[in-house]
């Protein structure tokens, strides 16, 4: 009997166990002609691993060269500018065409320059500039990305988030106007 009850409650607590899922969300300016935009380039680095790093890169280039554009050093159409937010208080600032339906939001804080929103930690926000005008002209973010605090051991950290990294910035790109 009581080997029975331990099973029990065993069972019980896997079924308990809550599944967080990625939660995407992306927008575009509906004013912009994207099929003009040929080249890319990326702005600083966004993730404190440099290993995390390498794979946002990876997996940011390969959703933009599959539509057609080609990695630039220099004098981009677009600038790509990620974020990584691995810890608390790190806020982003609205675009006018990307309203707060947003996963990654937890508050907005109204200022006298501009709206701002909390980014919760394990988001990674997207953000494609035009070099011309130099605003934003699509925004994506993936939730749940970046489970876990980070260790000293960043090869290992970056080994968890390898999946969820791709197919965050993969469903995140399904919303880019130009489809590969």
């Amino acid at each position: 009997m009581k080997s029975v009850s331990i099973v029990i409650i065993f069972v019980s607590a896997l079924f308990c166990t809550v599944v967080r899922a990625q939660k995407t969300s992306a927008a575009h300016d509906k004013t912009v002609d994207f099929s003009n935009y040929k080249t890319f380039a990326f702005d600083k680095a966004g993730a404190r691993n440099p290993f995390v790093n390498a794979m946002i890169v990876e997996a940011i280039e390969r959703e933009l060269t599959s539509r057609g554009l080609t990695k630039v050093d220099t004098d981009p159409d677009l600038r790509v500018v990620y974020l990584a937010a691995t810890g608390p208080d790190m806020q982003v600032a609205n675009v006018p065409f990307y309203h707060i339906v947003n996963p990654a939001y937890s508050g907005i804080v109204f200022s006298a320059t501009s709206q701002r929103w909390d980014v919760m930690t394990g988001t990674l926000v997207v953000d494609l500039f035009d070099r011309k005008t130099d605003r934003v002209v699509f925004r994506g973010t993936v939730s749940e990305v970046l489970q876990r605090a980070p260790t000293a051991d960043l090869q290992a950290d970056a080994k968890t988030v390898l999946k969820p990294i791709n197919k965050g910035v993969a469903k995140i790109f399904k919303k880019y106007p130009v489809k590969p």
